[in-house]
């Protein structure tokens, strides 16, 4: 019997063992299955990130490439503006005007040195030519290279510029951009008694004078008539300009241009501004005076004064303006009044409405209103 239940119970427990072995081995057949396919999975994941890390590579490639173009462009900035005149000037008629389009390239090639140039392209200028002859067929507006000069800067204090530049003279010679000056109309003799540009070379130089800022310049030019490479007399003109900050808010200064043009005839041209900023308030006015060593001394003189007022983000301004192209004639006068309302809709685009009013002394001329409407933006750093 004893014997008996041994053989059972062996029986039973073979019997027992291979019941349970075909179950153990399904359960190691599916575990390495499911091995197998986190392995697979592992693999797909690893060839993604891979593939990520390539791309994130490329990318960086890419974003160093491009930094590196960048670091090489110039900086572009400028202003333009557009407007509408209404006009009783005889023989003018109302218009649309594509005024200004000004950019301005900027390049700090070396840390000392920085190429400027200002191009213009006033009243949308237009050139066709002519292929037959090489000669112009149409042409309209003005294309003008209004400043190109290279810098050398080593100190805070004092530069030198060669090239073309803003002939430095008074306040609006070199403070007369649209989007930062209340009006579209210049004073009546800008551009005329100095020169807008000079051809030369230029020294700017600060010096602290006891508790105020005494900047100079000083240039010797071409002379005016004389751009690019067309110097039509051996002469060469001379000028300064001087500004002392008298105390916050208060500058004045004295500008001179002195040159023998090319018909031979001695010019010397005299200025003195003076500028005061209070609080919101702005006043600014120049007189410049010159002598023409003509027979008989031929002179011509100029004045303006300006106030402005900011409020908020509106700006009011007026301006009385004259300038006598001969003071040997006693009617050869010319006198404006002007007001001006600009709002500035951004720091960078001002919209402008501007009354002028010309009055001559010589009552032949017609005197005549005129009101300008204007948008202007400004593009970057001026």
């Amino acid at each position: 019997m004893r014997r008996n239940a041994k053989t059972t119970a062996l029986l039973l427990m073979a019997l027992c063992f291979l019941w349970a072995a075909p179950s153990k081995a399904g359960a190691a057949d599916e575990r390495l299955d499911r091995l197998e396919q986190e392995m697979q999975e592992l693999k797909k994941e690893n060839t993604e990130i891979k593939k990520r890390i390539g791309n994130a590579e490329t990318d960086g490639e890419e974003l160093r490439h491009n930094m590196g173009l960048l670091s090489k462009l110039v900086d572009v900035s400028g202003y333009a503006d557009a407007e509408f005149v209404f006009t009783g000037q005889q023989d003018e008629h109302n218009k649309f005007r594509v005024r200004h389009l000004s950019l301005f390239f900027t390049k700090d090639i070396q840390k000392e040195w920085k190429l400027f140039t200002e191009i213009e392209f006033e009243d949308a200028p237009r050139i066709e030519s002519n292929p037959a002859n090489d000669t112009v067929a149409k042409s309209q507006g003005t294309l003008f290279v209004e400043q190109m000069y290279i810098e050398y800067h080593p100190y805070m204090n004092w530069d030198v510029r060669v090239g073309r530049y803003l002939t430095p003279a008074g306040i609006w010679s070199i403070y007369r951009y649209p989007p930062y000056v209340p009006t579209q109309t210049s004073p009546l003799f800008y551009k005329v008694i100095f020169p807008e540009v000079a051809d030369g070379a230029l020294l700017r130089n600060s010096f602290n004078l006891m508790d105020s800022v005494l900047d100079t310049h000083l240039y010797v030019a071409n002379g005016s008539g004389n751009p690019g490479n067309t110097d039509r007399n051996q002469n060469k003109a001379a000028g300064a300009r001087v500004n002392l900050d008298v105390m916050h808010g208060l500058s004045m200064g004295a500008s001179f241009y002195g040159e023998k043009d090319n018909q031979d005839i001695r010019r010397a041209s005299y200025g003195a501004h003076l500028l005061y900023n209070r609080a919101n308030f702005k006043l600014q006015t120049e007189f410049v005076f010159r002598h023409n060593n003509t027979s008989g001394g031929i002179n011509d003189r100029g004045l303006y004064a300006q106030l402005s007022y900011d409020i908020k983000n509106w700006t009011l301004a007026g301006r009385a303006d004259w300038y006598d192209k001969n003071d040997k004639v006693s009617k050869d006068a010319h006198y404006r009044y002007t007001g001006a309302l600009n709002y500035h809709f951004a720091h960078n685009v001002v919209g402008k409405v501007e009354y002028n009013r010309n009055e001559f002394a010589d009552r032949s001329v017609r005197d005549y209103n005129e009101v300008i409407m204007a948008i202007v933006v400004a593009i970057g750093d001026l």
